[in-house]
């Protein structure tokens, strides 16, 4: 099994993903998880369908579920939670959640969402050597947005990109007195209040795992 970052849990089960790897939700199964691992342009696919003691596993391409995927006893929440080593967040509809490129550490995943948005976690790190929202403005951007309720502290960015409109926000979350994850998303503009909402519903989400 290559090394993974992140595991999904929810509805009776632990999903560890086999790298690389995506995880979908199919519409209207919220207790149904499609899992492929990438071979090249080959997927290796396995619908699971919990809870874990009786798992029901549809394969495409795939000998065996653990090619794929492990799954294991997990909780009964009625919410997918992506979990990684310090923190977890809720997972939100509408978005894939994806291994980061080989030898990207920069992020635990990668969230995909419509016409090319992504949403994406940098962290957890020393608060004070995470400079201020309104220092994250990169050439060409401007602050159209700025700022603070309970959960996090957001700014977000206008630009240009190949002709079209885009928006990018940053949310900083200070999840323990010490330490502090930031939560981007970037989208089309046509598309910025959908992604925007996603990228909330994490940040507003973050929970420390135990020894964090």
């Amino acid at each position: 099994m290559g090394h993974v970052f992140a595991r999904l849990t929810g509805f009776g089960m632990t999903l560890i993903p086999v790298w690389p790897y995506t995880f979908e939700r199919p519409d209207h199964a919220p207790g149904t998880v499609r899992v492929t691992r990438w071979e090249g342009q080959t997927a290796h696919t396995a619908v699971v369908t919990g809870p874990a003691a009786q798992p029901t596993i549809e394969l495409a391409d795939a000998r065996s579920a653990t090619e794929v995927v492990e799954v294991l006893a997990g909780p009964d929440e009625r919410v997918w939670r992506i979990e990684t080593s310090p923190f977890s967040v809720e997972w939100p509809e509408g978005f894939s959640i994806d291994s980061p490129p080989a030898g990207d550490t920069s992020t635990p995943f990668c969230l995909f969402g419509p016409a090319g948005s992504v949403i994406y976690l940098q962290g957890p790190r020393s608060l004070d050597r995470i400079p201020p929202l309104t220092q994250f403005v990169a050439p060409g951007q401007t602050i159209v947005g700025h700022r603070t309720e309970a959960a996090f502290e957001a700014v977000e960015l206008a630009y240009q990109h190949d002709g079209i409109a885009w928006r990018q926000c940053h949310h900083l979350v200070a999840f323990t007195d010490t330490l502090g994850l930031v939560v981007t998303a970037q989208s089309p503009a046509a598309h910025s209040d959908q992604v925007r909402r996603a990228a909330e519903l994490v940040a507003r989400s973050v929970r420390a795992r135990s020894g964090t």
